[in-house]
Protein backbone atom coordinates (compact mmCIF):
# COMPACT_ATOMS: atom_id res chain seq x y z
CA UNK A 1 0.00 0.00 0.00
CA UNK A 2 1.09 3.50 -1.28
CA UNK A 3 1.20 6.35 1.37
CA UNK A 4 1.29 10.05 0.64
CA UNK A 5 2.10 13.09 2.33
CA UNK A 6 -1.47 15.01 1.36
CA UNK A 7 0.36 18.30 1.98
CA UNK A 8 1.92 17.57 -1.26
CA UNK A 9 -1.09 17.34 -3.32
CA UNK A 10 -2.29 20.50 -1.86
CA UNK A 11 1.17 22.29 -2.54
CA UNK A 12 1.03 21.52 -5.71
CA UNK A 13 -2.51 22.97 -5.96
CA UNK A 14 -1.90 26.02 -4.55
CA UNK A 15 1.59 26.39 -7.04
CA UNK A 16 -0.52 26.17 -10.04
CA UNK A 17 -2.90 28.39 -8.68
CA UNK A 18 -0.16 30.91 -8.03
CA UNK A 19 1.89 30.54 -10.94
CA UNK A 20 -0.78 31.77 -13.15
CA UNK A 21 -0.61 34.85 -12.08
CA UNK A 22 2.94 34.97 -11.54
CA UNK A 23 5.55 35.99 -14.05
CA UNK A 24 8.37 33.76 -11.94
CA UNK A 25 9.91 31.03 -13.94
CA UNK A 26 7.51 27.43 -14.52
CA UNK A 27 10.51 25.18 -15.76
CA UNK A 28 10.48 22.11 -13.85
CA UNK A 29 13.76 23.35 -11.44
CA UNK A 30 11.87 26.30 -10.04
CA UNK A 31 9.22 24.63 -9.63
CA UNK A 32 10.23 21.61 -7.51
CA UNK A 33 12.75 24.81 -5.93
CA UNK A 34 9.06 26.40 -4.74
CA UNK A 35 7.00 23.21 -3.99
CA UNK A 36 10.35 22.03 -1.43
CA UNK A 37 10.77 25.36 0.42
CA UNK A 38 7.40 25.31 0.56
CA UNK A 39 7.01 22.01 2.04
CA UNK A 40 9.75 22.48 4.47
CA UNK A 41 7.78 25.01 6.24
CA UNK A 42 4.61 22.58 6.37
CA UNK A 43 3.51 20.01 8.91
CA UNK A 44 3.07 16.72 6.80
CA UNK A 45 -0.04 15.01 6.90
CA UNK A 46 0.07 11.16 5.70
CA UNK A 47 -2.65 9.53 4.45
CA UNK A 48 -2.82 5.60 2.96
CA UNK A 49 -3.92 6.07 -0.62
CA UNK A 50 -5.55 2.62 -0.59
CA UNK A 51 -8.70 4.98 2.04
CA UNK A 52 -9.84 7.17 -0.92
CA UNK A 53 -12.49 8.42 0.70
CA UNK A 54 -10.69 9.39 4.29
CA UNK A 55 -8.05 11.09 1.55
CA UNK A 56 -10.85 13.72 0.43
CA UNK A 57 -12.36 14.02 4.33
CA UNK A 58 -8.34 15.23 4.99
CA UNK A 59 -7.73 16.55 2.13
CA UNK A 60 -10.93 18.95 2.47
CA UNK A 61 -10.20 19.77 6.38
CA UNK A 62 -6.33 20.97 5.90
CA UNK A 63 -7.66 23.14 3.04
CA UNK A 64 -9.65 24.64 5.84
CA UNK A 65 -7.48 25.09 8.96
CA UNK A 66 -4.29 25.90 7.09
CA UNK A 67 -5.39 27.83 4.54
CA UNK A 68 -3.72 30.80 5.78
CA UNK A 69 -0.31 29.05 6.22
CA UNK A 70 -0.68 27.13 3.04
CA UNK A 71 -0.96 30.16 0.52
CA UNK A 72 1.97 32.28 3.24
CA UNK A 73 3.89 29.37 2.30
CA UNK A 74 3.36 28.99 -1.23
CA UNK A 75 3.70 32.76 -1.90
CA UNK A 76 7.03 33.12 0.20
CA UNK A 77 8.55 29.81 -2.10
CA UNK A 78 7.66 32.00 -5.34
CA UNK A 79 8.80 35.01 -4.12
CA UNK A 80 12.28 33.05 -2.82
CA UNK A 81 12.59 31.12 -5.96
CA UNK A 82 11.73 34.08 -8.18
CA UNK A 83 14.72 36.03 -6.99
CA UNK A 84 16.83 33.40 -6.74
CA UNK A 85 16.68 30.60 -9.63
CA UNK A 86 18.23 27.51 -10.05
CA UNK A 87 18.08 27.55 -13.69
CA UNK A 88 19.80 30.58 -14.32
CA UNK A 89 16.58 32.30 -15.44
CA UNK A 90 16.47 35.87 -14.06
CA UNK A 91 12.95 37.36 -14.76
CA UNK A 92 13.67 40.45 -12.60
Amino acid sequence: MAIINIMEKIVDSKIATYMSGHDGCNCETCLNDIKCIALNKLPSKYVNTSKGELFSRVDQIMLRQNSVDLDFAVMKAIEIVKANPRCGSNKE
